[in-house]
């Protein structure tokens, strides 16, 4: 497994930069079409079955070194659509300038006829791969600042679909994104039956890649055009790194320095793999470190079901992973170009109302649609409101997958974090009251909970900056395998006795486990539990029929069930540890309700109203960007949005508040949506916003 760790997400140091090395050999020049005389992007260029390799830039120039072992073997250039050539390493001068000419592959069309038939062939597709992705921020990304070329392939079979032979797309699954733009290249590759059944030789001769900025979810290659025919019955996907050499080294040098400072956050495991044991390591919590992670799986059936080859560079040895790339690709046994969906596509654009605008209503729900079918959620629920008006509620897809039960507006989903601004609103109310005091010692309403070496209080909590500490983010045993609490100050006995992370004050660190202590200071202040004070004094005043706190093997009309992301149903836990921080269940009517109260109502006090939506400061006096159970900032339009998201290991949840124009959206799922550490706002979801906006 060596020839691949530097495509792998932890393997950093076991290649890192390349300087230790004597006698090597700097080679450097360009890469040209003799045809055109143009330069040639993303050639592959490497020494066969080794590490070292690279790609040459957008410009056709490219840097390699080449240690003294290697220098009596041959450089490869292979750019796909040419002939590839092999030169002899020794005959290239040190750091001098080289142009490599490659000439384009003659391509023999295969002969075609055309006849006339009245049988109509019935349209038939299906996506073939592995649609299910990782809830962790976990995958495969590019660290290596030395080699390039590293890819990785999923064998895909047809199996029971033979008959589809035409490729219409395929789709990578992007984990986490932290770069402004990325490039990917997708490749058809045959099996190579001589060889072990490796990924072989490319089946096609045009280089296709996509630039994105998607941050995470699925990223599209429309192959409709290509008219791609595939008559094998299997062949590998394959996806490609492009970066260019300065973005190498960018993200090699962020994650060297991540690897460094978080030693904590890597798991370590063993698979065995074609029999043999292969070791595996996994980082959590990566933040905002300079990253490009491709999504995959590794549960045991993935790897049983599914083989995934990955290679380190250019022309590396391709060799079997125990990470499942979250790939796949929709194939048709008709032709994209000739096929009724074109035709269809057609008599709409000829249609006489097809030039009729369409309504903001059916736009939202074209969203909703796609949102689904992009990050492949059983179902959602999506609730849009404009000037305390609502103009969206629907339910998409299935709150019961097996027995294809439809989501509606009254189906009940897990809210996950955006329990947050809501027992934010609980504190200020009975701050507002005169019942608790935002800057007083947590204690006083929590004596149980230990003394620590600081005092820290509720506004710190409510702001992340008690300095208590959050989930380790290395297992889900320990969001799912806890004991049933009847109250919020029982509750906090899963971390209570923990060293605090941080001096109260003077650093931001999102906690769960935080808001779990501000949910006993609420017990403390009112006299009721947590729960009990909410449906008394918050859901029930403000008709929030539908929110209650979850519980475990619940029977409770209209709730949904939930799905991890291998799409598997979720098996039911105990929530009673976290009803305060992510918790409780809802529906998305219910949070435009409370979204509205704090635009237009006066149930919450003014004054204290308005301390949710200021940002804190840090103990070096910068801002949090995270008022009291909000964040706060602008979208990608530069609007104001007051905003939480949530995410459970099977569900995801994204509450929006445009203050400046009364707009709420709220947003349900019964599966992940979200895997950033950093709580980010999902792209797709502000284009919801600016859809509206347009409006």
């Amino acid at each position: 497994m060596n020839n691949i760790k530097n495509t792998f997400l932890v393997c950093l140091l076991s290649f890192g930069v390349f300087t230790s090395v004597f006698g090597q050999l700097t080679i450097k020049g360009h890469v040209i079409s003799q045809n055109n005389k143009e330069p040639l992007a993303f050639v592959n260029i490497g020494v066969l079955n080794s590490s070292f390799g690279t790609i040459s830039n957008g410009d056709g120039s490219f840097s390699i070194k080449i240690p003294a072992s290697h220098l009596k073997e041959n450089l490869l250039f292979s750019a796909i659509g040419y002939e590839k050539k092999s030169l002899a390493i020794n005959s290239f001068a040190n750091n001098k300038e080289s142009v490599i000419y490659l000439i384009e592959k003659k391509i023999v069309l295969d002969e075609v006829v055309i006849s006339a038939s009245t049988r109509k062939i019935k349209e038939k597709h299906n996506w073939l791969g592995n649609r299910k992705r990782n809830l962790f921020v976990q995958g495969q990304t590019y660290v290596d600042s030395v080699s390039a070329g590293g890819a990785m392939a999923l064998l895909i079979e047809k199996k029971d679909d033979i008959d589809l032979k035409f490729i219409d797309k395929a789709r990578l699954f992007i984990a986490k994104n932290t770069e402004s733009q990325f490039k990917v290249r997708v490749r058809f590759l045959e099996v190579n039956k001589s060889n072990n059944n490796l990924p072989g030789d490319d089946l096609f001769n045009e280089s296709i890649v996509v630039t994105s900025d998607n941050k995470r979810g699925w990223l599209t290659f429309d192959l409709s055009p290509y008219n791609y025919k595939i008559n094998q019955e299997s062949f590998f996907l394959a996806f490609e790194w492009i970066l260019e050499d300065k973005d190498r080294l960018k993200l090699f040098n962020g994650f060297a320095e991540y690897w460094k400072s978080n030693p904590n956050k890597i798991k370590r495991d063993s698979v065995l793999i074609d029999g043999k044991k292969v070791f595996t390591e996994e980082i959590s919590g990566v933040g905002k470190t300079p990253i490009i992670l491709f999504g995959d799986t590794r549960t045991m059936a993935d790897r049983k079901n599914y083989k995934c080859y990955a290679r380190s560079s250019s022309f590396a040895e391709w060799e079997r992973t125990p990470d499942i790339l979250s790939a796949k690709i929709l194939m048709s046994n008709k032709s994209p170009i000739n096929s009724n969906s074109s035709d269809e596509h057609m008599m709409i654009s000829n249609n006489e109302d097809a030039n009729q605008e369409e309504t903001l209503e059916s736009k939202i729900a074209k969203w909703g649609n796609a949102f689904i079918e992009n990050y492949n959620i059983p179902g959602m629920q999506l609730s849009v409101s404009s000037k305390n008006n609502t103009i969206f509620s629907e339910g998409f897809g299935y709150s019961d997958v097996e027995n294809e039960k439809k989501v509606n507006p009254q189906t009940r989903f897990r809210i996950a974090s955006v329990t947050k601004p809501i027992t934010a609103a609980a504190m200020i109310k009975l701050a507002s009251e005169g019942k608790l005091d935002l800057d007083a010692d947590v204690r006083t309403y929590v004596p149980s909970f230990p003394e620590k070496k600081y005092m820290l209080t509720t506004r710190q909590l409510a702001g992340h900056l008690g300095g208590i500490r959050d989930y380790f983010e290395i297992s889900i045993d320990e969001v799912i395998k806890n004991p049933h609490f009847e109250n919020a100050t029982e509750a906090i006995n899963v971390f209570k006795n923990d060293t605090l992370m941080a001096k109260p004050g003077n650093q931001y660190l999102y906690t769960s486990f935080g808001y779990n202590l501000l949910g006993a200071a609420i017990e403390g202040a009112s006299g009721q539990t947590y729960l009990e004070y909410m449906q008394d004094n918050i859901w029930k005043p403000l008709l929030m029929s539908n929110t209650y706190g979850d519980i475990a093997d619940s029977t409770m009309i209209n709730k949904t069930k939930s799905y991890y992301p291998n799409e598997a149903e979720a098996e039911p836990y105990d929530l009673s540890y976290a009803h305060a921080s992510g918790g409780l269940i809802s529906t998305t009517e219910d949070l435009l309700k409370f979204g509205n109260e704090l635009l237009y109502g006066s149930f919450f006090e003014t004054t204290f109203k308005k301390k949710l939506f200021e940002t804190q400061y840090t103990g070096d006096k910068k801002p949090t960007n995270y008022g009291l159970g909000w964040y706060i900032g602008k979208d990608i339009n530069g609007w104001r949005i007051w905003y939480h998201v949530g995410q459970g290991p099977s569900s995801g949840a994204v509450l929006i508040v445009y203050p400046d124009d009364g707009i709420v959206i709220s947003l349900l799922a019964n599966m992940p949506i979200l895997v950033n550490s950093d709580d980010s706002l999902p792209m797709e979801v502000q284009k919801l916003g600016e859809l509206i906006y347009q409006k």
